[in-house]
């Protein structure tokens, strides 16, 4: 059986050849006679050849399904002329005589057992090697991975910047475009890499979800009252399960949200989801003042700019001055009170980033158990069989050399600092949102010079609580920055965080994507 192993591609053009005559031969009211029809045309009006090969074939197929010898040669011959360079059309004829003479009739499992064990002896062979040697060959495979990608990207950000500009745009904006590109591109190769990372250590994503979610059998708490409402608020609010379209269909996130809309309801509710929510996580804290930010350009800017020009359309029409002073608009005390607590939210918001865990981080802690080296014969005599290529892949020596040797991901691994009280920081928490807490400073200068000069000229009582209605207002406007952060895409690439959510617990856990979802969590 030597001469019937097959090549990684003919693996795959022979799961697809199997696929497309049970698909063939298993449509309804098909007469046999019409099994050799032109095989080009069915995989031009077929969706079939297109399933994943990472199926079980035999699973897939069935055992009960019957085919002739002769329809298996013909389909070869078909498929030949389909892919000639790929196709290993004499082995699929010798494993279908194979079958059909070790087998009492002329059945599909026959053929199915003889080529499956063909298709998947080196994979079942990878995977003993990956006992043994997973951690090891992942590192290796990830890191020449991150060498072509980085490369790739390179001539990616070349291409983009000539189609960007134009022969007769200025100068100075052409100059502009390559900063922005150069800037911005280490942050997209950031998350490529870390998108190809959970591909090679699916494991490692989800070890901080499965841990949090396990729950002890044999010690039952009762939770108290509080937890079991802040396990509600979250849950509906930043579910780890849901995306924002199935969050649409929640209505308890559409009251819950609603209400963080409210003037001076939703000043009070920010503050309570402030205490309630997990400060140690990076990913939650980053979407609280992005959430927060974006609630008070809504509300101190577009709506506070509508009642205040309503108010003064009421003015005019009346027509009377003593009307546009009692009613006017004007900031009270207590709304003076309630501004002060909104900055003071977002200022320690900001300076509690530092602080926080990354995702990675908190999977370092549970200090992941390293696979042992490959010293087992068996182990040695796999690695016989896997192809040229594989075996160049040799297993680093020292654990200096597991460590990627990316630029990028060493250009974006921050420094820790400490604090007077010796906790450590990082001043690279949050990504470009932390860059923001400098425009979050130069605003809130201007807005004390701004509220020192008012308080400092003789105006009218009246006057001066305008004045500070629309210097309020002017800092609700100037949180429109904070927008792009809601931009699916550009959430991933500025912050550089891991999606983190909270399940029916309350516990924050890693984000589950949407291919990942049971059917049972997506029906709840």
């Amino acid at each position: 059986m030597e001469s019937m192993e097959l090549s990684s591609k003919e693996k795959i053009e022979l799961r697809r050849f199997w696929r497309i005559i049970y698909k063939k031969l298993s449509q309804p009211s098909s007469p046999a006679d019409k099994h050799t029809g032109l095989l080009t045309g069915f995989l031009a009006t077929t969706e079939f050849a297109s399933v994943q090969d990472s199926h079980d074939l035999v699973e897939y197929c069935g055992p009960n399904l019957t085919v002739k010898v002769a329809d298996v040669i013909t389909f070869a011959h078909e498929f030949k002329s389909v892919y000639p360079d790929t196709f290993p059309e004499k082995k699929v004829i010798k494993a279908a005589r194979m079958a059909a003479t070790f087998s009492q009739g002329n059945t599909w499992n026959g053929i199915v057992e003889t080529t499956s064990s063909m298709i998947f002896s080196t994979s079942k062979r990878f995977q003993e090697l990956a006992k043994d040697t997973s951690g090891e060959m992942r590192h290796v495979v990830h890191r020449t991975v991150q060498k072509y990608l980085e490369r790739a990207l390179d001539v990616v950000a070349d291409r983009l910047k000539c189609n960007l500009k134009d022969p007769d745009m200025p100068s100075y904006l052409k100059t502009n475009i390559d900063i922005a590109v150069d800037r911005l591109m280490p942050d997209v190769k950031l998350e490529i890499f870390r998108k190809t990372q959970d591909l090679f250590v699916p494991e490692v994503t989800n070890l901080l979800t499965e841990e949090k979610m396990s729950v002890d059998t044999n010690v039952v708490k009762k939770p108290s009252l509080y937890l079991l409402l802040r396990a509600k608020i979250l849950y509906h609010l930043f579910p780890y399960d849901k995306s924002i379209w199935m969050s649409f269909k929640d209505t308890w996130w559409l009251i819950f949200t609603t209400i963080g809309l409210v003037p001076v309801v939703g000043q009070l509710w920010w503050l309570f989801l402030f205490i309630i929510k997990d400060k140690t996580d990076e990913h939650q804290l980053c979407q609280f003042i992005i959430g927060f930010k974006s609630a008070q350009f809504f509300t101190l800017g577009l709506l506070a700019t509508a009642t205040g020009v309503m108010a003064y359309i009421r003015c005019i029409i009346f027509g009377s001055m003593e009307l546009c002073h009692e009613h006017g608009p004007g900031l009270e005390t207590w709304g003076v009170f309630f501004f002060i607590l909104q900055i003071g939210l977002v200022w320690t918001a900001f300076f509690r980033l530092p602080y926080t865990v990354a995702f990675n981080e908190a999977v370092n802690i549970k200090q992941i158990p390293k696979p042992a080296l490959p010293e087992s014969t068996e182990a040695l005599q796999v690695m016989k069989h896997l192809p040229v290529d594989a075996r160049r892949l040799s297993i680093p020596k020292s654990t200096a050399d597991r460590e990627p040797t990316s630029s990028i991901l060493s250009h974006f691994r921050g420094k820790a600092y400490r604090d007077i009280f010796g906790n450590t920081l990082h001043l690279d928490r949050g990504g470009y949102l932390m860059k923001f807490c400098g425009y979050e400073t130069i605003c809130l200068a201007i807005i004390s010079l701004l509220s020192c000069v008012i308080l400092w000229y003789p105006f009218a009582n009246w006057q001066r609580r305008a004045l500070f209605y629309w210097l309020r207002t002017t800092y609700g406007v100037m949180s429109f920055p904070f927008l792009i952060f809601k931009v699916p895409v550009l959430t991933t690439i500025l912050l550089h965080t891991k999606r983190m959510g909270y399940n029916e617990h309350g516990d924050t856990v890693c984000a589950v994507a949407a291919s990942n979802r049971t059917d049972s969590t997506i029906a709840t």
